[in-house]
Parts: C-alpha cells; structure tokens; sequence
C-alpha cells in the first residue's frame, strides 16, 4: 500500500494507545463538563437552521441531525471558555501529544503532513507568491510554516492564534502569538486552519471572522472532517473517530461551502482527500457485525478483497464522500 501512498489507520492511530486516550477522554468530560446547565443550546451551526432532530448521543452528548443541510453537531454544547480550558488544560489533549503523536510522528509526516504542505505551497505559488503575512489558526502539533525553511524564509511575519506545544520555536522573531482571532487587527496573506472547524463553538462566526482577517486576494486554508463522507453516513455513532468534544461539528460539504462563499470567499479547491474510510468501516464492522449497514456494504467487505476496497475509496475520494475534507478559497 506504500507504493500508492496509501497507509493504515494504525499507523497513525495506534490502537492500544486510542482506547487508552478514550479512557482518559472520558474523565476528562466528567471533570471539564460536568455541569450540563452550562451547555449551551444552538441552532445548526452549518447553516442556522432551526429544524433538526435527535441523532444519538455520544459520551453523554446529544447529538442533532439537520434538516436543511445534513450537518450532524452537538446541542447543547460546551461555551467557548470551556473548550479552551479543556484543550489547554486537560490530560486527553496532552496523552494525544506525549503519546500518540510522538508515536506516530513518523507516519504522518509522510502521509498527512508532507501531502498536506505540498498541497499548500502549489497553490500559495500560483495565487498569492508573494505573500507576506501568515496566519496559523490553532495549531497543536505542528505548524505548516515551521515545517520547511523555504516557506518560512519567505514570511515577513507569522501569527499564531491560540496555540498548543508548539515549544521554544515560538522565540523566532519574526512569529507573533494571540490568544484569540479577534485580537489580530492586520490583515493577513494566508490563513490556514486545520482540523479546527469541527470543534469550533460557532463556526460561521469563526469563517466570518477569517474573511475580515483576510486580505483581498488571501488565501484561505481550511481542513475538517465532513458528514457528507463515507465513514460518517455508514457508522453514525458507531464510528472510532466521531468523539466529543473534537467532533461538535460535522458540517455537510454543502454547508461549509455555502458558509465561504457567503462570506465572500472563492472557492479553489474543494477535494476529500480522505484515505481511511474503507477500512473504518470494515474494521468496525468486523469488530461489531450486527450494527445496521446496507448488505450491499455487508457484501462487499464480506465477499471482495482490499483491492475492490482500494478501488472503492477513490471512488469516494474523486467524487468528494471521503469524511476528510481540504478546502482552498481566495478572498473577493
């Protein structure tokens, strides 16, 4: 599977390892939000809406389904100082950095974070070469812009919002830090923000926020994971990854679309570059046979071979269903 730069889930979520930050996960849930009277109630986050029902819960989170766009999200919900107390302050997020991102460091840069930069800088050298101003929005493990000296030779300046063990690399001169969006006042080139949509309190107000930081003809960078793939639909509650408070958010691709260009943003590139939804959901099916699933799902991860698998997850990919989703979008 190298060969085609395809990789295992294992590689990059190490399975005793995941159960074990599910296990913490769920003490920290009890400590950081006990208190359900502090949870917040709120309309469909993708697109307003006000009509949506029950889907399941999910570690004590109710999760709702809507009706106008197909988003899946948490209500009610953690505030905002909550969710940042929990992510700077509670043990799950800091066991995911010692062990499993140390752990599977390797793999990722190659499979994840390697793709991910080339990504970026193809469309950073046809839209915007002479950027000068970046921002990374959250970052937790790893900054794009600190990854090779090419790129952060090229920056004048870059800012980080809110960041997480990022380390002594932050004394760089040229890197200043906030704590939070609304207190950056210049307009920046580039603005990425990776795996940050799905655990955002208000992510409309979040992309609306990007635009005004944003300068006329930026580059915004966003990635997250979506309802509209394939993992998602298929496994609901069921699936390994769909875990609170990392997944408030599960916006339908229609959504977020909506969301950038409302906002002003055009967009450039839209793929679900996703690799991992086959085999999701055979390994939960294997381990859990008698969850719901359409049998001719059943048939083809009972009947056929990785290599229908494989054929099958570029389908999803070249047709946008992977539940991994990359977005480009230039600001009007």
């Amino acid at each position: 599977m190298d060969s085609l730069g395809r990789f295992h889930e294992s590689q990059i979520r190490p399975r005793a390892l995941f159960e074990k930050w599910k296990e913490i996960l769920k003490k920290d849930l009890a400590l950081y939000f006990a208190d359900k009277n502090k949870l917040v109630n709120v309309n469909c986050p993708g697109c307003g809406s006000k009509k949506f029902n029950p889907a399941f819960m999910k570690f004590g989170f109710e999760y709702q389904r809507c009706n106008s766009c197909g988003s899946l999200f948490v209500s009610p919900r953690p505030d905002t100082n909550s969710l940042t107390r929990f992510y700077h302050q509670g043990q799950a997020p800091k066991f995911w950095k010692e062990k499993i991102m140390k752990t599977a460091m390797r793999a990722r840069r190659r499979y994840q974070i390697l793709p991910l930069y080339l990504w970026l800088t193809d469309l950073v050298k046809d839209y915007k070469p002479k950027a000068e101003i970046a921002l990374d929005y959250k970052p937790r493990y790893y900054s794009l812009f600190l990854f090779d000296k090419k790129l952060f030779n090229k920056l004048k300046k870059i800012i980080f919002v809110d960041p997480l063990y990022l380390g002594e690399r932050f004394l760089m001169n040229k890197i200043k830090i906030f704590s939070n969006l609304m207190a950056v006042k210049e307009k920046v080139d580039i603005f990425i923000a990776f795996e940050d949509l799905d655990e955002e309190f208000d992510p409309g107000q979040f992309i609306r926020q990007a635009a005004k930081t944003c300068k006329k003809g930026g580059l915004f960078f966003l990635t997250t994971n979506t309802i509209s793939g394939f993992e998602y639909q298929v496994l609901g509650r069921h699936s390994p990854r769909l875990v609170p408070p990392d997944r408030l958010n599960l916006l339908s691709v229609e959504a977020i679309q909506n969301l950038l260009v409302n906002n002003g943003f055009k967009i450039l590139d839209l793929s679900t570059p996703g690799k991992l939804d086959v085999e999701l959901v055979a390994n939960t099916l294997r381990e859990n046979p008698n969850i719901e699933m359409p049998e001719f799902l059943r048939y083809i991860f009972k009947y056929r071979d990785e290599e229908t698998w494989e054929s099958f997850q570029d389908f999803l990919q070249l047709s946008r269903l992977s539940s991994h989703l990359r977005v480009a979008a230039l600001k009007k």
